[in-house]
């Protein structure tokens, strides 16, 4: 069965906290699909969601042998029956990967819509870093190129090994530019201890000259691809160089590890043109939804008045 890193079960532990679910199918005593997924509550509201720090998750299946149009019949039939058992909540949600399992899991989007979810598109890039390091340089914008090139004279990166100071960074910067944090960091220690036990996750800082941080992103990796999971910048940094430079080693990064970089979420068209500039190819992941009234009404004039943090922080 294809998965991702974030179907691993230490990766699902680590960021619940142990309190992971899942639905599963069986044929005869062999599990054919699996669907993992966490309780969360806000206020009177019951919610099923993925685990924090997890930004793909879904349905994994064994769609068998035989013919594509077989496999694609049975992984619908299967993804129906993992969806059937999910228990009812206020609202569910999950982000999809449809490239899986040789791109059968697009099927998986029909499966959800036919039990009353809707499915939408959430755009990333995706660098195929297996590439020599001269062909991913070149394939970035040449302004681009020009801005690394000044950022390495100005900042260094080094990997950061305190994950507490990560945090602090992290939410300095949101308390800076007016914004609360939307995660909960309890379980982000246990998850970097486990990621760095594993060789598959690192915390990339950018520092000025006088040491001081001016941004960080925490990268994982697992089953073919590296993600850009998590980054934040600090305010009193407008240099586009230095975000780009972060940018850069993550490629190398993930070149050197012969890994896919996916850079996990376009959120905005500022965004799109910015993350443009590197080389990647635009991808589509699918987000279900089902929610209830009056829960999802709440939601719809919360989101009349509220800010798009995910301008500055993924």
């Amino acid at each position: 069965m294809k998965i991702t890193v974030f179907h691993e079960p230490w990766w699902l532990s680590a960021v619940s906290g142990g309190l992971v679910h899942e639905s599963v199918v069986k044929r005869g005593n062999d599990v054919v699909g699996r669907l993992p997924y966490v309780f969360a509550r806000k206020g009177p509201f019951r919610l099923l969601r993925m685990p924090a720090f997890t930004h793909v998750l879904g349905p994994v299946v064994d769609s068998g042998d035989g013919k594509p149009q077989t496999r694609l019949t049975r992984r619908l039939a299967i993804t129906q029956q993992l969806i059937d058992q999910l228990p009812s909540t206020s609202e569910l949600k999950f982000c999809l990967d449809p490239s899986l399992d040789d791109g059968l899991a697009k099927i998986d989007g029909l499966a959800f819509q036919d039990r009353k979810c809707s499915v939408a598109p959430q755009f990333t890039f995706e660098i195929d870093c297996r590439r020599s390091l001269d062909d991913l340089l070149a394939a970035l914008d040449l302004k681009t190129r020009q801005h690394i090139r000044r950022a390495e004279k100005a900042y260094h990166v080094r990997s950061l090994d305190q994950p507490e100071v990560f945090i602090d960074f992290y939410l300095k910067n949101l308390t800076a530019f007016g914004r609360t944090s939307r995660i909960g960091f309890d379980n982000f220690p246990v998850l970097f201890s486990e990621c760095r036990a594993r060789e598959c996750g690192i915390i990339l800082s950018l520092f000025n000259e006088n040491d001081e941080p001016i941004a960080m992103t925490f990268l994982v990796w697992g089953h073919g691809t590296m993600y850009y999971l998590l980054s934040t910048r600090s305010r009193h940094s407008h240099d586009s160089g230095a975000i780009s430079l972060l940018l850069w080693s993550a490629i190398k990064r993930a070149h050197e590890l012969g890994l896919f970089l996916d850079l996990d979420g376009i959120y905005s068209s500022g965004t799109a043109r910015f993350l443009a500039n590197f080389g990647g190819k635009l991808k589509a992941r699918l987000v279900v939804r089902r929610s209830r009234m009056p829960y999802s009404a709440l939601q719809y004039v919360k989101a009349q008045y509220s800010g798009n943090e995910s301008n500055f922080f993924t």
